[in-house]
């Protein structure tokens, strides 16, 4: 893709992402936008100074015809959250530099993982083009709460409550005390959780309008994307682009030694052959939650919720990914 078809570019970036060196890369990436394109004034850089700053950041970006992410999964949810606030016929496109510590929604681009941005290569990127992208839609609420009162949320690869959402909401204060990052990250808040904090969770469960069913799950995921938890295969054959909910989850009681083998094969797809596993695919699902405290993430970013009605929005947006 030649840089002169990305047009007007506003890059937003998490500064503190890879300890600081992410703002240096914002700035590197500019230039070298400029350079190839050799119009300097086209491409802009904007820096989050604190949380859902990047939402309002994206949201004011009418404007543009591009808007490139750089940072991790939190800083992509923001952007596309901000984008969705803007008509669908003047979005722009997204366009993502992964430099965070799971980088799923990178993943389901085909994108490669950045592990040091102080030397990245950004000509990857003028190498893709614009697909179409579904959105999951979350509607949520407090338990109780008024007809029409629910808050909304976009995600652009997973929502999930129970043991995996403990995970990945652990994994923030886990990374600032161990300085560990991707799957290291990951297996090691995952061996702490089905350790001490290994349950089940009560919930009922309404997929595309059928009869409610009552479940007592240890994990719960629905993906637009295949993977989780920086690189988990969750749902091994989810399509960003095919109109559908992926949903995967695992029911108990089941004892710790036979949950935990089941939950670290997923690394590789490989839980879907376990007889606690279950699969499927929808439009829409509806979620009541037994307790208000059960972890929900929604992008690895937590949530706090009693009820959730999560539904796809086809083609929502369009983002850049390599050719194939």
């Amino acid at each position: 893709m030649h840089p002169i078809e990305l047009g007007r570019t506003l890059i937003i970036v998490n500064p503190v992402a890879q300890s600081g060196k992410a703002a240096a890369a914002a700035d590197r990436l500019r230039r070298f936008l400029a350079l190839c394109s050799h119009d300097a004034s086209a491409f802009h850089v904007k820096r989050t100074e604190l949380p859902r700053h990047a939402t309002e950041l994206a949201a004011a970006a009418s404007g543009f015809d591009t808007v490139l992410a750089l940072g991790g999964d939190g800083v992509v949810h923001e952007v596309a959250n901000g984008l969705m606030r803007i008509e669908p016929g003047a979005r722009p496109t997204l366009g993502v530099v992964p430099v965070g510590s799971g980088n799923d929604f990178a993943r389901s681009l085909g994108l490669t993982d950045v592990a040091d941005v102080s030397g990245t290569d950004f000509s990857p990127l003028l190498q893709g083009a614009p697909k179409p992208c579904d959105i999951l839609r979350v509607a949520y609420g407090a338990a109780g709460g008024a007809p029409g009162s629910a808050s909304v949320e976009y995600a652009l690869e997973t929502v999930s409550f129970g043991l995996d959402a403990a995970i990945a909401i652990d994994t923030h204060a886990m990374r600032r005390n161990t300085k560990l990052t991707g799957t290291p990250l990951y297996l090691a808040s995952g061996l702490k959780t089905f350790g001490s904090g290994y349950r089940t969770f009560a919930s009922t469960v309404r997929i595309d309008g059928k009869t409610p069913r009552s479940l007592e799950t240890i994990i719960f995921a629905v993906q637009n994307g295949a993977t989780y938890g920086s690189g988990f295969r969750i749902c091994p054959d989810a399509d960003i682009s095919d109109g559908e909910l992926d949903i995967c989850y695992a029911t108990g009681p089941v004892p710790r030694a036979v949950a935990l083998p089941v939950f670290l094969s997923a690394k590789n797809g490989a839980h879907t052959a376990s007889k606690h596993v279950h699969t499927m695919r929808a439009r829409r699902i509806d979620l009541t939650l037994a307790e208000d405290s059960y972890p929900i993430q929604v992008d690895g970013e937590r949530l706090s919720a009693r009820s959730l009605s999560i539904e796809v929005v086809p083609h929502a947006m369009r983002v850049l990914a390599p050719l194939p």
